[in-house]
């Protein structure tokens, strides 16, 4: 059964929130999607060391989540490549799609060789 998008960003966000063991104020994920595959690039900022973001794992559910994501929400005039998926340790989150045209023509350039 397809995951509504609610339920896929409340997934997103508590994975998240499990693969950080520490306090933190802001969490950041970004996604690039290439055919079958997407790339991230995942960040925290530490309470108490504000100045020296850390990284952390991208669990596989977030993957999943994000690629059911973007198969939801794609559509004929809706395409987006790019995400990115900000959370608050209060549960507000904000998540910004975008087309990214140079990295569309990348891929295809690739795929034609």
């Amino acid at each position: 059964m397809e995951n509504s998008v609610e339920n896929l960003y409340l997934t997103i966000a508590q994975s998240i929130v499990n693969s950080i063991d520490d306090d933190w104020s802001i969490s950041i994920i970004r996604a690039e999607l290439t055919e079958g595959s997407i790339e991230f690039q995942s960040e925290y900022i530490p309470t108490l060391s504000p100045e020296q973001p850390k990284y952390f794992d991208v669990p596989f559910e977030i993957f999943e989540a994000f690629e059911e994501l973007h198969a939801v929400t794609s559509g004929t005039d809706n395409n987006w490549n790019r995400a990115t998926f900000s959370l608050e340790p209060s549960g507000s989150f904000n998540i910004d799609f975008e087309w990214d045209q140079a990295l569309a023509d990348e891929i295809e350039s690739l795929n034609n060789e």
